[in-house]
């Protein structure tokens, strides 16, 4: 037979290529990038609270406010916010892939509910980014209302999905620690998530309609909740992937695998 195959390595030469000279953990790389939103939002409120704190809290109410909302600190700090939004961008494409994955392999057949849940994850991507391009607009134009709103419904609806999705899978099969771990927290940041929403969409006519001094505090203090819960709901993509090796070797390039 003229033609042969390799089926085992014959030298150290062919051991050598075939072992990764490269290997990334992604829970580590997403450990990382995504526990940067929550501490630089909770420096940019103390940032503009010491520096802008007159023109952050103003509203056309002219009522007591103690808080700016997110809006406000957006406008005030639009460097540093278009630089972590600009940051966190491959990071959020990296989980878009990886959970498109995951769906097809746990949700064979539910191909309607993996593409609901990817779509509102990637309409809600591109929504943070057109927010980071206007944050220079004002509050009250109307496109600065459609992007926020945009932001909103599409997390709203892409937390309560993948969650239920992830809750069936762990409530129905035995899964790995880790992933019983991811599921315990984001059930508490569900809960948050939607308590804070409540609480938020409470305020916010208190403030608007009948101009109550400090509903637009709670309507920050409210939207500062949704925030933290949405950036911690993203970061538990990290504990999904723990096991899970980005590597690169001569013969095969890039490739993913699971320890």
């Amino acid at each position: 037979m003229s033609d042969t195959v390799k089926l085992l390595p014959c030298s150290t030469k062919d051991l050598s290529s075939q072992a990764p000279v490269l290997r990334i953990s992604i829970a580590r790389l997403l450990l990382v990038g995504f526990a940067v939103p929550p501490f630089v939002l909770a420096y940019m409120i103390v940032k503009v609270m010491l520096t802008d704190f007159e023109h952050a809290t103003y509203t056309d109410c002219r009522v007591l406010n103690a808080l700016p909302s997110v809006s406000a600190i957006s406008r005030s700090q639009q460097l540093g916010w278009k630089l972590v939004t600009w940051m966190l961008l491959p990071l959020r494409a990296l989980i878009i892939v990886l959970y498109w994955r995951y769906y097809r392999k746990v949700f064979r057949r539910a191909y309607m509910l993996q593409w609901l849940i990817l779509f509102l994850f990637v309409y809600e991507t591109l929504s943070t980014v057109f927010m980071a391009r206007w944050t220079h607009i004002s509050g009250d134009e109307s496109i600065h209302m459609i992007v926020v709103c945009s932001i909103w419904l599409a997390s709203f609806g892409y937390i309560g999905a993948s969650f239920l999705c992830f809750k069936r899978h762990c409530t129905r099969f035995a899964v790995e620690p880790h992933q019983q771990l991811s599921y315990l927290l984001k059930r508490k940041l569900v809960i948050f998530y939607y308590s804070g929403t409540l609480a938020m969409w409470c305020c916010y006519p208190l403030h608007t309609m009948f101009c109550l001094p400090l509903a637009y505090t709670g309507f920050a203090l409210a939207e500062y909740v949704v925030s933290w819960s949405l950036m911690g709901y993203l970061w538990t993509s990290a504990i999904d992937f723990y096991p899970l090796y980005l590597c690169r070797n001569e013969q095969r390039g890039f490739f993913l695998i699971s320890t």
